[in-house]
Order: C-alpha cells, then sequence, then structure tokens
C-alpha cells in the first residue's frame, strides 16, 4: 500500500494505492489518526482511486478512523471509490456512512 498525504486549505488528502486489507490496514489507520492529531482538519479527505481490493480489516480502519474524526470535530468523506472497493462499502452497508 502507498500512502500519500497532503494538505489542500482547511483539508488534507490521504490517497491510497494498493490494496486496504491485513497486510496494509493498521499502516492506513495510524496514518489516518496522524493526520487527525498534527493537523486537526476541519475535512479528511480519503483518496480510494488507487484502491484496488478493500477486506474487512480495511473497512475497520475506515470506520475507526471516521469515529476518530467525528470524535474531534473532522467530517472524514472517502472520494474516488469505485471497482470491487465500492461495491464491498456498499454491500457492507459502510459507505453511506462516509457520504
Amino acid at each position: 500500500m502507498k500512502i500519500v498525504r497532503d494538505r489542500d486549505g482547511d483539508a488534507v488528502r490521504v490517497a491510497l494505492t494498493g490494496e486496504l486489507d491485513l497486510a496494509s490496514s493498521d499502516d492506513v489507520r495510524s496514518c489516518l489518526e496522524e493526520a487527525l492529531a498534527e493537523t486537526r482538519p476541519a475535512r479528511l479527505l480519503v483518496d480510494m482511486d488507487g484502491v484496488a481490493f478493500c477486506d474487512s480489516t480495511g473497512i475497520e480502519a475506515l470506520i475507526l478512523a471516521r469515529q476518530a474524526a467525528v470524535a474531534q470535530g473532522t467530517r472524514l468523506e472517502l472520494v474516488n471509490v469505485h471497482g470491487i472497493a465500492r461495491t464491498t462499502l456498499e454491500i457492507t452497508g459502510v459507505l453511506r456512512l462516509f457520504s
């Protein structure tokens, strides 16, 4: 998993490339939590354009990051979600949490 973080005004964008699964979910979760703690953005955008697959551990990482964001008043949004990752998030009902 490749993770790139950048700031754009009041938002922080975290772009993910690869598979969001058991091997990468801890790294993704840590990056999202660090972005929240260090920058306290109004919005945290998780760009999933490069995510080819997302399993239950990836879903858990996203949900835990969302909970941390809500607790500090940050809106966490998933953007550019498509393919099998989108299907998985829709079927599980998770995608609507980020809408």
